[in-house]
């Protein structure tokens, strides 16, 4: 009997503690909220609420949201306090909203949204997520029209007032849409106007919020310069601009009037003293004149040939270091592989069924004298083509525009293959290069 009391009054404390720790562990709720039907076009708030039986000591991680075909703003990072109960016990926290904005109808459906913050006292992190949600959007947006309330006004500014010719008169257009995000708003149709040159500047777009992180709407404000080209009395023509009401709708449109602008023509300052007459003054009793450009080139002609008689020494000794250097840079171009390359691809479309330009390549490009040595390090089907080429060359007899178009198909990704490799001899031996040859033989003969 006494056992089984013990045994009952162990379980009955474990029982107690397990919901003292459950009434003491702090609690994290999130609630996503959304309108659950909006017109295609307009911008709809999700508000998400993160709230805690305790306190945060960090700010809660918020999730990424990425649905495809509709724009959406993030939160900005400022929240609204909000405050709550539920089963009596009392919450607090923070309402995080994001603008999202779907341009052709269907329903869109909003994952569960998962927000993980630091609960105190002892900050450990706990994770909670929303409800999936579902928003019907219908309608269909019209391209470069806003959906929602929109306030359209305009300033002119002149400068000067009045205009005269080369003035400018700026036209300022402002759209202010209210629940509306400002990227949506379309730039106004500020165009050209005859006897005017535009200049448009940037456009300003910025998000309206009451300075709390509660989104209000967004304004654009476009103003483009008007340069007055020449005189007289023209027009401004008017502007308009369309949207759709939010709650019905309803096409809407709003006319901005045009404005008459009368240009005068720019006063003609007067020099303070005749030019031409001072000119007359200056040429008095001169016999004859040279002209502007004689002075500036007798001088520039005699400079350089004095440069070229004192310094005649020097010039000699740099045409020669000059001549030395051309010749030795086009005996390095003789003995590179890209010279060789190019007299090989040139003897590939001759006429001439010979390929000692194509082995002078090989022994540049990969250090081998003979075909079948080159091809060694390649794979099967090169060997193979090697192979079957001077079984052709040698053997047939014939049927030299097929194997030498054969080789000059494959031999570039030989030399691919070569140039990974690493770099050849410098220079080929002085039975393969025709320069060196044709040097001995001068010598041989003098």
């Amino acid at each position: 009997m006494m056992r089984l009391f013990r045994r009952w009054s162990l379980l009955l404390a474990m029982a107690l503690a397990a919901s003292l720790h459950a009434q003491e562990a702090p609690m994290l709720r999130v609630t996503a909220k959304a309108p659950a039907q909006a017109q295609a076009g307009a911008t709809v708030r999700l508000q998400l609420e993160v709230m805690t039986s305790t306190w945060f000591t960090q700010p809660p991680r918020l999730p990424a949201l990425e649905l495809p075909g509709v724009l959406v703003t993030p939160p900005s990072g400022e929240a609204e306090l909000v405050r709550g109960s539920q089963d009596g016990q009392a919450f607090s926290g923070l309402r995080y909203t994001y603008l999202l904005s779907a341009q052709s109808a269907g329903t869109l459906q909003i994952p569960a949204l998962a927000v993980t913050a630091q609960l105190g006292p002892g900050g450990a992190p706990v994770t909670a997520e929303s409800e999936p949600l579902s928003i019907e959007f219908t309608g269909a947006a019209q391209p470069g029209k806003v959906v929602g309330e929109l306030s359209v006004t305009q300033s002119y500014t002149l400068a000067p007032d009045p205009m005269v010719q080369g003035g400018r008169i700026t036209r300022s257009v402002t759209q202010r849409a209210d629940g509306v995000q400002a990227m949506l708003l379309p730039p106004a149709p500020l165009g050209d106007v005859p006897h005017f040159k535009r200049y448009p500047r940037e456009p300003e777009v910025v998000t309206l919020t009451d300075g709390r992180g509660g989104f209000l709407g967004g304004q654009r404000i476009d103003r483009a310069d008007y340069i007055a080209q020449e005189a007289g009395s023209y027009e401004l023509p008017p502007l308009t601009l369309n949207w759709t009401d939010g709650p019905s709708g309803a096409p809407q449109s709003k006319t901005l009037p045009g404005r008459r602008v009368d240009v005068a023509a720019a006063p003609q300052a007067a020099p303070p003293f005749s030019l031409a007459d001072d000119l007359a003054q200056l040429r008095h009793g001169a016999r004859w004149l040279l002209p502007a450009w004689a002075a500036p080139a007798v001088i520039g002609v005699t400079a350089a040939a004095l440069a070229l008689w004192l310094g005649w020494a020097w010039w000699m000794r740099l045409a020669r270091v000059l001549g030395a250097a051309a010749k030795a840079g086009q005996a390095r171009w003789r003995a590179s592989e890209p010279c060789y390359w190019l007299a090989w691809r040139r003897e590939a479309r001759g006429a001439q069924p010979v390929l000692s330009n194509f082995y002078r390549w090989i022994r540049r490009g990969s250090g081998a004298v003979t075909l079948r040595a080159a091809l060694a390090p390649m794979e099967e089907a090169d060997r193979q083509l090697g192979e079957s080429t001077l079984q052709r060359i040698y053997g047939e007899g014939g049927g030299h525009a097929d194997w030498r178009a054969a080789l000059a198909a494959r031999s570039r990704a030989w030399r691919k293959a070569w140039r990974r490799r690493g770099p050849a001899p410098a220079a080929l031996p002085a039975e393969l290069n025709p320069v060196d040859q044709e040097r001995n033989t001068r010598a041989g003969r003098s």
